[in-house]
């Protein structure tokens, strides 16, 4: 099975020694998305089609201009279809986790479980 984000915003949340921050969104978000700091310090879906430069997990539902919480290290239940141990990536489907690299390589961290994500952002490919 394929890794996937989980949908419900319920069961999305930081696990003990996540670090969460407050951040504000700059697009329409939902709980578990992949976001990334843009240039006008919000922050919108992770879109591998370019390079993007931080990643964290959004953990509610938001839209332009709300304020919420995300992860920006740590684990976090925010996946459904985890392979134990593997990496996750950003891809080129806005916010979403991937099992494989999209254009430009952006690890998102590792599947802790078939349902938490260690967030450990690292940029492959800067091209």
């Amino acid at each position: 099975m394929a890794v996937a984000r989980d949908t419900t915003e319920e069961h999305v949340k930081p696990l003990e020694g996540a670090i969460v921050k407050r951040v504000q969104i700059g697009a329409t978000t939902e709980a578990g998305e992949f976001i990334t700091l843009q240039s006008d310090g919000k922050w919108d879906p992770t879109n591998t089609g370019s390079a993007q430069l931080t990643l964290a997990v959004a953990l509610k539902d938001a839209v332009d201009t709300d304020y919420i919480d995300a992860v920006l290290y740590g684990p976090v239940v925010c996946l459904t279809g985890g392979t134990i141990g593997a990496l996750v990536y950003a891809s080129d489907t806005a916010g979403e986790p991937s099992d494989t690299v999209g254009t430009k390589d952006l690890k998102a961290g590792f599947a802790w479980s078939e349902t938490i994500l260690f967030v450990d952002p690292q940029i492959i490919d800067y091209s």
